[in-house]
Protein backbone atom coordinates (compact mmCIF):
# COMPACT_ATOMS: atom_id res chain seq x y z
CA UNK A 1 0.00 0.00 0.00
CA UNK A 2 2.62 2.48 0.54
CA UNK A 3 4.36 2.36 -2.83
CA UNK A 4 0.81 2.78 -4.47
CA UNK A 5 -0.15 5.43 -2.13
CA UNK A 6 -3.11 3.51 -1.14
CA UNK A 7 -6.48 4.14 0.71
CA UNK A 8 -8.44 1.88 2.13
CA UNK A 9 -11.82 1.76 3.79
CA UNK A 10 -14.26 -0.46 5.65
CA UNK A 11 -18.06 -0.90 6.03
CA UNK A 12 -20.64 -3.61 6.99
CA UNK A 13 -22.34 -2.74 3.68
CA UNK A 14 -22.87 -6.19 2.15
CA UNK A 15 -23.73 -4.62 -1.72
CA UNK A 16 -22.12 -1.22 -1.95
CA UNK A 17 -22.69 -0.88 -5.54
CA UNK A 18 -26.03 -1.08 -4.50
CA UNK A 19 -26.09 1.84 -2.12
CA UNK A 20 -23.98 3.93 -3.72
CA UNK A 21 -26.63 3.83 -6.59
CA UNK A 22 -29.63 4.15 -3.92
CA UNK A 23 -27.97 7.59 -2.94
CA UNK A 24 -26.48 9.26 -5.81
CA UNK A 25 -28.42 11.54 -8.26
CA UNK A 26 -28.46 12.83 -11.51
CA UNK A 27 -26.53 16.03 -10.52
CA UNK A 28 -24.27 14.76 -8.35
CA UNK A 29 -22.54 10.66 -9.09
CA UNK A 30 -20.02 9.70 -6.69
CA UNK A 31 -18.49 7.87 -9.13
CA UNK A 32 -18.00 7.98 -13.42
CA UNK A 33 -16.24 6.07 -15.25
CA UNK A 34 -14.08 7.88 -18.36
CA UNK A 35 -12.65 5.77 -21.94
CA UNK A 36 -9.77 7.56 -23.11
CA UNK A 37 -9.06 6.82 -26.77
CA UNK A 38 -6.21 5.36 -27.28
CA UNK A 39 -4.11 7.68 -29.58
CA UNK A 40 -4.35 10.23 -26.65
CA UNK A 41 -1.89 7.22 -24.96
CA UNK A 42 1.22 8.59 -24.73
CA UNK A 43 0.53 12.02 -23.45
CA UNK A 44 -2.07 10.44 -20.69
CA UNK A 45 1.03 8.49 -19.87
CA UNK A 46 3.74 11.29 -19.47
CA UNK A 47 0.41 13.25 -17.36
CA UNK A 48 0.40 10.50 -14.88
CA UNK A 49 3.85 10.59 -14.54
CA UNK A 50 4.11 13.78 -13.42
CA UNK A 51 1.81 12.72 -10.69
CA UNK A 52 3.90 10.34 -9.61
CA UNK A 53 1.61 7.38 -11.16
CA UNK A 54 3.77 5.07 -13.17
CA UNK A 55 4.08 0.93 -13.75
CA UNK A 56 7.04 1.30 -10.97
CA UNK A 57 5.01 3.06 -8.17
CA UNK A 58 1.79 0.48 -8.85
CA UNK A 59 3.73 -2.28 -9.10
CA UNK A 60 7.02 -2.32 -7.14
CA UNK A 61 9.08 -5.10 -8.11
CA UNK A 62 10.60 -6.33 -11.24
CA UNK A 63 7.98 -6.13 -13.69
CA UNK A 64 6.54 -2.86 -12.80
CA UNK A 65 10.39 -1.34 -12.74
CA UNK A 66 10.93 -3.57 -16.65
CA UNK A 67 7.42 -1.91 -17.77
CA UNK A 68 8.19 1.75 -16.75
CA UNK A 69 11.74 1.59 -18.52
CA UNK A 70 10.08 -0.34 -21.93
CA UNK A 71 7.21 2.89 -21.66
CA UNK A 72 10.55 5.43 -20.97
CA UNK A 73 12.37 3.99 -23.35
CA UNK A 74 10.35 2.32 -26.99
CA UNK A 75 7.54 3.64 -28.63
CA UNK A 76 4.75 0.91 -28.14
Amino acid sequence: MIPQQAASTLTNVDDIESYIQLWETADCPYLSAIDLPVRERKKVICELGYMGITAGAMFPGLDGACEELKERNFDI
